[in-house]
């Protein structure tokens, strides 16, 4: 709506009387406020000097015409224009309307008792419409996206700026040129196929197409302005940059299988006759030997653990898509990473807190990962020569927590903020700091969390959840349960 008082009307007519009359009228709407002239020089004059917001001007003048000062009016200043013409110029009203004039009144009309009201209307619905238009303009030649009206038949009917700097030129030198007279053959016809079939269905269409080395996303949308009614709309968003993204994700994400495939194959098996030789000549060795031996051994095993964990890690970030997720048994997943910890970490205990409730919770074979790397974190980081872990697990309604919690010496105030961060790891760390970046980004694919906090530093009610010798750092898993 327009606001009282908004409105500075510029009334034209040769008529003082007319003049009166009309301009007392509209005087009395709160909305406008009027202006008299009585020649079209004399209107040009006034709108030298003072800010209006709309011409009203009679058609029949001498000097200059009621069309003739729409002319210079709509050339310098852009205004809403209504114009007034007599009995029988319902001709001279057309040609008003194709030239661009905003509304048109018979004086008759307006002259007769209580028709004054229809003017003031059609003043503040003129207006209304020009802000609006204007409004949308602005909007439109600011935005990046190139944007033009085309006609069913390919010509172009207007443009936004940016389709201008696009193709180093100016608005007005684009409009009138067919499609194809800016770009190529099968872009132009393309494009004006997919304009066309828009204004056949009656809704957008979007697609996509290529200029040399340039892609852009395209969408069309019909249009009726004016008396054009078979045109539509072209926005075009140039996305060369996004579809050059793109093609380095699929470079990468191929050289990341490459990678999986040599990690998962070559590296595996070479570990595995590794390990074989070593049992091999375990009964060939003196006592100082086997100390080697177990070092090979040991170091086999650890090799044998990043293969796995380089796997999970690319699976995960393989795709960008989510992760595929299922319903997962807890307790299925934890006991069986319980029972690898025990068999590959010789020295580590492992308590469970009562018994870990069969439930379902989001996840799929990469939960398994999660749980592997943060017994075997509590067995690399563990300083002492007895690791002891302890598991603890709480269930609410819509969400398990697992707790994981060990002796080993905690992890250091400047080191725990960015424990999750990829290749984080402590000065004296033996590991390469992927494991826990692995667990977090797993976890958070599964809409679940990571956090970790030092035994010491848990609240009284929160360490009580976990072993008086968990004197170490406690890990907690949290996972929402799957229905």
């Amino acid at each position: 709506m327009i606001e009282p008082s908004s409105i500075d009307v510029l009334l034209v007519d040769d008529s003082g009387f007319f003049r009166t009359v009309v301009s007392d009228k509209l005087a009395d709407s709160r909305a406008l406020s009027v202006r008299k002239a009585s020649s079209g020089p004399e209107a040009l004059e006034v709108l030298e000097r003072e800010a209006i917001d709309c011409v009203v001007s009679d058609f029949e003048m001498p000097e200059m015409t009621g069309l003739e000062l729409y002319e210079r009016v709509e050339a310098e200043y852009g205004l809403p224009f209504v114009l007034l013409t007599g009995q029988g110029d319902e001709e001279t009203a057309s040609r008003a309307i194709s030239t661009g004039v905003d509304d048109y009144l018979r004086k008759e009309e307006i002259a007769e008792r209580g028709q004054l009201d229809l003017l003031a209307n059609r003043i503040q619905n003129v207006v209304a419409q020009r802000r609006a238009r204007e409004k949308y303009e602005l909007l439109v030649n600011n935005t990046p996206d190139e944007i033009s009206q085309v006609g069913n038949d390919g010509t172009i009917k207007a443009t936004n700026e940016a389709m201008a700097r696009s193709f180093d030129t100016s608005q007005s030198a684009l409009v009138g040129q067919h499609l194809s007279d800016i770009l190529p053959k099968e872009t132009a016809a393309r494009r004006l196929e997919e304009g066309r079939k828009a204004l056949t269905i009656n809704s957008a269409v979007t697609f996509q197409d290529s200029v040399g080395y340039r892609h852009f996303h395209n969408i069309v949308v019909p249009v009726s302005v004016d008396s054009e009614a078979d045109s539509f709309q072209l926005i075009t968003r140039d996305i060369t940059q996004q579809k050059r993204r793109e093609q380095q994700l699929e470079e990468r994400t191929e050289k990341l299988a490459v990678i999986n495939r040599l990690v998962r194959h070559d590296i595996n098996n070479d570990i595995q006759l590794l390990i074989g030789w070593a049992d091999g000549v375990s009964g060939h060795v003196d006592d100082e030997g086997q100390a080697y031996l177990e070092r090979i051994q040991d170091t086999c095993d650890h090799i044998s653990e990043l293969t796995t964990i380089a796997r999970d890690f690319v699976e995960s970030i393989g795709s960008d898509t989510d992760l595929e997720y299922a319903s997962v048994n807890l307790r299925s997943i934890l006991e069986s990473e319980v029972k690898k910890a025990e068999r590959r970490h010789e020295h580590l205990v492992v308590s469970v807190d009562e018994e870990i409730p069969s439930v379902s919770v989001r996840g799929n074979e990469l939960l398994s990962s999660v749980f592997g790397n943060l017994l075997s974190n509590a067995v690399r980081h563990n300083t002492g020569g007895e690791p002891r872990v302890n598991i603890h697990v709480e269930e609410s309604e819509t969400d398990v927590q697992v707790h994981v919690a060990d002796n080993g010496p905690g992890i250091p105030d400047a080191n725990i903020d960015g424990i999750f961060g990829k290749g984080e790891m402590g000065p004296e760390s033996p590991g390469t700091g992927i494991g826990l970046y692995l667990v977090h980004t797993i976890v958070d694919r599964f809409g679940g969390t990571v956090t970790v906090e030092n035994a010491s530093d848990r609240p009284a009610g929160l360490a009580a959840t976990v072993a008086e010798e968990s004197t170490g750092c406690v890990f907690t898993v949290e996972l929402p349960k799957q229905i």
